[in-house]
């Protein structure tokens, strides 16, 4: 184990593709606990739904700038309060003073994706090129100088994943600028699935470094499977919200661009819980459907797609996949609050009413059995 993340993170950045782990098709009999829930896999599940987290948020603010909407603020502000959260997790792993230079960095990182978008929605292509250039040329040495001084991990690997990590996040704010709807879609979800790749291998050498912060094995199938069912959900409650924004938006090319991304993220979300307890995908994705078609209704002022959603969806979908019904109904609800939001154009309050919402998936997921 001594030196595993370090390989590992060197055969990361050769794969082809970025891609979340997937699970066995055999349902887990392990009894309790559960193996994943161990301080080791909590550190590697969060760390990697934050990191995803910032880029979904970059992309929120991207698609409310270029659509000259208050959301923007809002979404600008939850960057501090994501960048609060990776503090903690690195504060608690390396200490206090190591934290905060990389929270630093981090922030100039948001920032510089901040001025990226306004470049790129502005048609300023000197302002987008020089953000660019901060991000590869300050930011990326820096931060990966930081991550190797603290966790030892290998320097090139880190900046090269990092490095892809900047470009794949320009490449989505470039789609949506140039309105190509269904890239920009495919390029955040590649995106977003990038950054596991430097998630995992950070969290495994810190719980490698340091067993006694973070015991158990952040590399358990089981917490393959949670991490798998997180991610994937974090991001299925996200996308949900960008394609109710773009209804209520009027903005229907986008809205039909979003449809499908979230049809697509829904199809590997079932799969995971699928696999765990061993009945077709196709059940529980048809139940996802349901519920997409029930938010936009929503979203286009339907009040009865909401009984839909509260009743009829949450008991299918809790039956199929063997979710509990309270936790689901939660979700749902404060997917509804965030979608009230943009229909009321609560600006103030969109941004973490959204978060409420994705972050209500986390205690599905971790009930996942892998």
């Amino acid at each position: 184990m001594k030196h595993f993340a370090a390989v590992a993170l060197v055969l990361l950045v050769a794969a082809c593709d970025p891609g979340n782990p997937q699970p066995s098709a055999s349902p887990s009999e392990s009894p309790a606990p559960n193996p994943a829930a161990t301080q080791a896999g909590d550190l590697r599940t969060h760390l990697d739904l934050l990191l995803g987290e910032q880029v979904m948020i970059v992309a929120k603010q991207a698609v409310a700038a270029a659509n000259h909407t208050e959301e923007y603020t809002s979404y600008t502000s939850l960057l501090s309060t994501n960048t609060s959260e990776l503090t903690g997790l690195w504060s608690r792993a390396f200490g206090n003073t190591t934290a905060s230079r990389l929270a630093a960095s981090w922030d100039a990182q948001n920032a510089y994706l901040v001025d990226y978008t306004i470049g790129v929605v502005t048609h300023d292509a000197d302002k987008s090129k020089a953000a660019l250039s901060n991000l590869t040329q300050k930011f990326v040495p820096q931060f990966s100088q930081l991550v190797t001084d603290a966790s030892h991990l290998p320097l090139d690997p880190v900046s090269l994943l990092l490095t892809q990590q900047a470009l794949e996040n320009a490449a989505f704010v470039d789609d949506y600028g140039a309105q190509k709807y269904a890239q920009f879609y495919s390029d955040l979800r590649r995106a977003y699935a990038q950054t596991s790749r430097f998630g995992d291998a950070l969290s495994v050498e810190i719980a490698d470094r340091f067993p006694d912060k973070f015991p158990g094995d952040p590399e358990l199938r089981a917490v393959d499977v949670r991490v798998s069912a997180n991610v994937l959900l974090h991001e299925h409650s996200y996308l949900a919200t960008m394609a109710t924004s773009a209804v209520v938006g009027g903005r229907n090319p986008e809205a039909t661009a979003a449809r499908s991304a979230l049809h697509d993220s829904a199809v590997a979300a079932s799969a995971v819980f699928a696999a765990t307890i061993g009945i077709d995908a196709s059940d529980i994705a048809n139940q996802w459907e349901v519920e997409h078609d029930s938010l936009l209704r929503y979203a286009r002022g339907d009040a009865a797609a909401r009984s839909v959603l509260t009743s009829n969806f949450v008991n299918d979908l809790a039956s199929r996949a063997r979710i509990t019904k309270l936790l689901l109904l939660d979700h749902v609800n404060a997917t509804l609050k965030a979608i009230d939001d943009q229909r009321a154009k609560n600006f103030a309050a969109v941004a973490n009413d959204d978060r409420a919402a994705a972050t209500s998936t986390q205690p599905m997921a971790d009930a996942i059995r892998g």
